[in-house]
């Protein structure tokens, strides 16, 4: 979780490989962590496969290295063995083929158990893809090839709403549909990180997205492992809080925790905090005497964020939703007293329409605002 320069990588390399060319590195070399780790969780014997290690350039001159636009992409000895590998230098993971050459803006998307996270993240993706909006998938699994689980995760929520098919009904009609909960990529354990390369605007210089899909549970059962495992949630410029619209107190716990581990931290990082009020269709259930009158705040592709709907939209809210909830609105009002009024905004939010249809509708817009208040989204005021 920690940020270093671009150029301040590691390089993979096969031991074998580097021996054949007759060319000892043996006092550059480091064990390879990620490697380390990975055979041992899998309990994979460790046999010549583990000859994979790690080299600091920092001890090879600068004739033998290897740039592109400034950016360091391999090293190479004097027998013509090159290393392109590039990896993390603390933790050893292998680096996205882009890493370093956009910057890198993280973002927390937070929440309890249930409260819609993975189908959140898939339709935010599908929105800002459909809009224009780069998402070019960066991601990378362990064996350094492309990790589709978003997009496979978006082709299965654009077959309806999983809980409704595996029940085998939806809305009270029989699905005659592709068994869609087949695949589904749930939240056990930590995801990611998924980082996708967006272009938030026609003027505007490409950046990298990153962000995690965490297990919502243990932001009440086991906030030690949050704060072990997800720190970033303290560096993060954008922070979502979903608001289960099925168990709204939940989000009370959530942003009590985010408050007691990550508050001072997040306060001082200037964070935007949305709380996002998802699963919008559910809100006449929700929330006693709402009428199905508000809707999630959407903006046509590539205009400027009109920062006043957004600040009138989230009055709107506040007033006629958050103030019939006690749970809602003292929640609200605590992550406003802590971060700042000006950076906290309701929003509402669905991936699904009232037929169970896959329709993201605003699940981008909380993303766009961050980057509107940070000046990386063009905005009218």
């Amino acid at each position: 979780m920690k940020r270093y320069p671009a150029n301040s990588v590691v390089f993979r390399h096969n031991a074998v490989n580097l021996d054949a060319t007759g060319n000892d590195l043996a006092r550059y070399r480091g064990e390879d962590r990620y490697l380390q780790a990975y055979y041992t969780t899998h309990g994979i014997a460790k046999g010549s496969a583990i000859r994979m290690k790690v080299v600091d350039p920092a001890y090879f001159p600068e004739q033998d290295k290897v740039y592109s636009d400034g950016l360091l992409v391999g090293l190479r000895n004097r027998n013509g063995y090159q290393m392109e590998d590039r990896v993390c230098p603390y933790c050893h993971n292998k680096l996205y083929t882009s890493a370093g050459r956009m910057p890198m803006q993280q973002m927390a998307i937070v929440g309890a158990s249930h409260s819609g996270k993975t189908t959140f993240e898939a339709a935010m993706i599908y929105q800002l893809r459909r809009d224009g909006i780069g998402c070019i998938n960066n991601t990378l699994n362990e064996q350094g090839q492309i990790d589709d689980v978003v997009e496979r995760n978006i082709e299965i929520l654009m077959r309806g709403d999983p809980d409704r098919i595996a029940n085998g009904t939806m809305d009270g009609r029989p699905v005659e549909r592709v068994r869609a909960s087949s695949g589904w990529s749930a939240t056990e354990n930590y995801h990611g990180p998924y980082i996708f390369s967006l272009t938030p605007g026609a003027e505007a210089q490409p950046l990298a997205l990153a962000f995690y899909d965490l297990p919502g549970e243990h932001f009440r059962t086991n906030i030690q492992m949050i704060s072990q495992k997800a720190p970033y949630i303290a560096t993060a410029r954008t922070c979502l809080c979903l608001v289960d619209l099925a168990d709204i107190g939940t989000v009370s716990d959530v942003i009590t925790a985010l408050s007691s581990n990550f508050g001072t931290k997040m306060k001082q990082n200037d964070v935007n905090l949305a709380l996002v009020l998802y699963k919008a269709d559910q809100l006449e259930q929700a929330v006693e005497g709402i009428a199905k009158a508000m809707t999630p705040l959407t903006f046509q592709p590539h205009q400027p964020i009109d920062m006043r709907r957004i600040d009138a939209s989230s009055e709107q809210l506040l007033k006629f939703v958050a103030s019939r909830d006690y749970r809602l609105e003292g929640t609200y009002n605590a992550i406003s007293d802590m971060l700042g009024r000006e950076n906290v905004r309701l929003f509402m939010a669905q991936s699904f329409d009232e037929f169970g249809n896959f329709a993201p509708r605003g699940c981008d817009l909380p993303l766009l605002w961050s980057f509107a208040r940070q000046g990386l989204y063009p905005q009218t005021t």
